[in-house]
């Protein structure tokens, strides 16, 4: 059959060529990108095969756990064993390459961990870095200290310098195993600016949950976040922020059951102290937003600032729910000074045998305000721990301990406003002893 050139042109345009036309041999075919399997890459450990030391690694890192599938092994840059994990960790945190930028010239990247259980023989050191230290989830990536190391999980900052940017802590669990230590924080940060943890999981400590520790006036974390994150049954605080340190925002936190019975061990404590304590040698702790919590049955008081003589000031707490107390919600003291404590939910005071607290303390605390709070004192319910302890049958309803009032002012406190509140249940008493601090409801007692 014969074509005519307008048809041949078609059907080498559509092509339908002749039998000239040859297949494309394997070599030259485009493979299927959804089929291709990337090359695996080889783990590298702390040494390579020659005994070396390894170079400096890219700016993210993947360490897979000692438990982890062999596809997930296989593009891990570090490969963990089960053991002593902290050494891949570690030899990770110090691969990272120099970055710099136009205020600051610091190493640091990414370290991302698998999921799975990582079981460290000491502590993951950040040093002076920019470490994003990133787990596959909340629920999926545990950190946990082995049996008799005492040692904090993660440390932030050398404490050498003052200023130097931090990173990111978060999607992780660490554990404490705290019945099996003599001492031991989840993250102890020594200094740094903006560092965030979110959406981690700090437990079973021997010590604080999280524990923002400046080890002088001079260098201290500053300007950090700790959000959406679970912070519970710690030997200790849940969170500490130590002497000198300012400016972080706590939100959006469950914190719970934190402490020691009969110890001054507080869900959030806030340390404002001139001279050395623990914490630090020195400095005011100010500015701060503790906002959107829930904070229930720590074991002494759920929001604590402690002054230090003339500390403790701008500091705002708003929208958290506080319940089971075995003392009061939230106490200032020590010459805490210009603190908003607006629009809580606050409820279930001094549940316990250690003795009758309020809702709320101001001892020697000056020019605050509590207003738009919500203020409850059920009767009966079921026991807290410091109820149980104190010989209370669990899951039985029981009658709970009143508060001894909604707001004692004792001491020097004066100039501080107690405003536009709700309040429920049979306990309704505000004691004021300040000559120019304000109530818009029946006080109970006379001001000096």
């Amino acid at each position: 059959m014969r074509f005519s050139p307008f048809v041949l042109l078609l059907f080498a345009m559509l092509g339908c060529g002749s039998g000239t036309d040859q297949e494309k041999t394997p070599a030259e075919k485009v493979p299927d990108a959804a089929a291709v399997t990337p090359a695996p890459r080889v783990p590298e450990s702390v040494q390579s095969v020659s005994g070396g030391t390894r170079r400096p690694g890219p700016a993210n890192i993947f360490i897979a756990a000692a438990g982890s599938s062999a596809r997930v092994k296989s593009r891990a840059d570090y490969v963990c064993d089960g053991t002593d994990d902290h050494v891949e960790i570690q030899a990770a945190i110090d691969s990272l390459p120099e970055q710099s930028g136009e205020q600051f010239g610091v190493s640091g990247g990414t370290v991302e961990l698998s999921a799975g259980s990582f079981r460290l023989g000491g502590a993951v050191q950040c040093h002076d870095k920019v470490v994003s230290l990133i787990g596959a989830g909340m629920s999926s990536t545990e950190l946990t200290i082995r049996d008799g190391v005492n040692d904090d999980i993660v440390i932030v900052g050398t404490g050498t310098k003052q200023g130097w940017p931090s990173g990111r802590i978060a999607q992780l669990s660490l554990n404490g195993n705290g019945e099996s230590q003599e001492k031991g924080s989840g993250i102890r940060v020594h200094a740094g600016l903006r560092l965030t943890i979110e959406h981690v999981r700090v437990s079973n400590c021997k010590e604080t949950g999280i524990f923002l520790q400046g080890p002088s006036a001079e260098v201290r974390p500053a300007i950090g976040t700790i959000e959406n994150c679970h912070i519970g049954y710690n030997r200790k605080h849940g969170v500490h922020i130590g002497a000198g340190i300012e400016g972080w925002i706590i939100r959006g936190n469950r914190i719970n059951d934190n402490g020691t019975h009969g110890q001054p061990y507080h869900g959030i404590y806030v340390e404002a102290i001139h001279g050395k304590v623990e914490s630090g040698p020195a400095g005011a702790a100010n500015a701060f937003i503790i906002a959107n919590n829930l904070l229930w049955q720590n074991r002494s008081i759920q929001i604590c600032v402690n002054g230090g003589g003339y500390g403790g000031a701008h500091i705002v707490i708003a929208g958290n729910v506080m319940l089971s107390s075995p003392l009061e919600n939230i106490k200032l003291y020590a010459g805490t000074h210009l603190v908003s404590v607006t629009g809580n939910s606050i409820h279930s005071a001094s549940e316990s045998a250690i003795g009758a607290a309020p809702h709320i303390t101001l001892e020697d605390a000056s020019h605050c305000t509590i207003s738009a709070n919500v203020f409850s004192t059920p009767s009966h319910g079921l026991p807290s721990p410091a109820m149980i302890k104190a010989g209370a049958e669990p899951g039985k309803l029981v009658e709970v301990p009143g508060p001894s009032g909604i707001l004692i002012e004792t001491g020097r406190s004066n100039h501080n406003r107690f405003v536009g509140n709700t309040i429920a249940g049979e306990v309704t008493g505000v004691t004021l002893v300040g000559a120019d601090s304000v109530s818009d409801r029946k006080v109970t007692a006379k001001k000096n």
